[in-house]
């Protein structure tokens, strides 16, 4: 496939915190709030994200609900993907992640070829899952980088041509020449959509988290994993995932505010956006709790959502059963599975081993079993073909 580059309105710079502060103090909340559908707000998006997430005259449930109607337009209004980790070896020490290289309790493990094949036609036949996120680790030496790349480019070429919709990679920050490699092997215009969540923006939380060099442990390299969404748009491709952790760096509203920003600077780029906003789950030995309550994460899932609301959430069984249905209608996209390395089994519910997946999650329903009751309570799900309805029905 022949490499096309696009000419870069610059990269993304984060945006200064005092000004957003000082915008958002003159934004009208009530006004906002009234504002039409295809309306866009007067002041910058950042702002209008931190003056609805302070203004607590508004209550939480009112901003759920103005931003649920602003988000029920979207077409389709809600689409899934199911993670599939192919490996847990990482060379980074982040000290949230069980995954980290440090971790001697890990049981390290690998997927090849057969394997990921395997759990692919699982997801598609037992599962009637369309959409599919491969995940590894982040890697140092060059060699194994653009190893990497290669191999999750294969991955993603193997599941497209079975059949697949929709593809999310999550391999850490990418250069040019590893946007490449991974880009010989897929269409400018396919839907295959980048994941790199930054964690959090801040960067003395980020160096306190994931390191303070990047010597031999590649994510303390905070600087070339926030750039990596404009490198693969310069690439020529369209679809970008950014996110930050909820709860590891303690200033919610900044985080709010950079993340928004980020979003729309890819957006000003012509991206597609995706927005993911996940809790910190517990994970082996690790700094690894939810620091912000169902509340407080609500508000902040609205807020977002009704200032972004052509960019979809993504929402994930990290979180149970009961936040995922009071979420439901803020999210564009419902992610169920495991964070395991090859989990999936045929008639079964999928492996949460503490010993070999990156955290432990809420919710390990079948992701057939969480989507199709979704449909059942009247939201379509894109990406899903549910098997009992086409009469293929699995043990289990």
């Amino acid at each position: 496939m022949s490499e096309r580059r696009i000419e870069a309105p610059g990269d993304f710079a984060l945006p200064d915190l005092a000004q957003v502060r000082a915008e958002a103090a003159t934004v009208d909340t009530r006004a906002v709030l009234g504002l039409a559908l295809d309306e866009e707000p007067g002041a910058s998006r950042p702002a209008v994200a931190l003056a609805l997430w302070l203004d607590r005259g508004i209550s939480t449930e009112e901003l759920k609900q103005a931003a649920e109607v602003r988000c029920a337009v979207r077409r389709p209004q809600l689409h899934t993907f199911v993670p599939l980790y192919t490996t847990n070896h990482c060379d980074s020490e982040c000290k949230m992640c069980s995954m980290r290289k440090g971790n001697a309790r890990m049981v390290r493990k690998f997927s090849g070829k057969n394997e990921i094949t395997e759990q692919l036609e699982i997801l598609y036949h037992h599962e009637g899952i369309r959409g599919v996120g491969f995940l590894t680790g982040e890697y140092q030496d060059k060699y194994t980088r653009l190893s990497t790349a290669f191999r999750i480019g294969w991955a993603i070429r193997t599941a497209l041509d079975l059949g697949f919709e929709r593809i999310y990679f999550n391999i850490g920050s990418m250069e040019p020449d590893e946007i490449d490699v991974l880009g010989e092997w897929v269409g400018r215009d396919e839907p295959v959509t980048m994941c790199v969540f930054q964690e959090t923006y801040d960067r003395e939380s980020y160096r306190r988290f994931m390191g303070n060099t990047s010597i031999d442990v590649p994510k303390a390299d905070y600087d070339r994993r926030v750039v990596s969404f404009d490198r693969w748009l310069d690439a020529g491709f369209r679809y970008v995932n950014p996110g930050v952790l909820v709860g590891l760096h303690d200033d919610v509203s900044s985080e709010i505010v950079r993340l928004v920003a980020h979003g729309a600077h890819l957006r000003s780029r012509k991206a597609v956006v995706d927005l993911s906003l996940p809790r910190m789950r517990p994970a082996m030995s690790s700094r690894d709790t939810t620091r912000i309550n169902d509340e407080d994460y609500l508000r902040m899932m609205a807020a977002v959502a009704f200032t972004c609301p052509e960019q979809r959430l993504v929402l994930t069984t990290r979180e149970p059963q009961e936040f995922q249905d009071r979420a439901l209608g803020l999210a564009g996209v419902i992610s169920p599975g495991s964070p395991d390395v090859a989990p999936y089994r045929a008639g079964a519910q999928a492996r949460n081993d503490e010993e070999s997946s990156q955290f432990i999650i809420a919710d390990l329903r079948r992701p057939r079993h969480i989507l199709s009751r979704i449909e059942a309570g009247g939201t379509k799900v894109s990406h899903f073909a549910d098997p009992a309805a086409a009469g293929v029905v699995a043990v289990g």
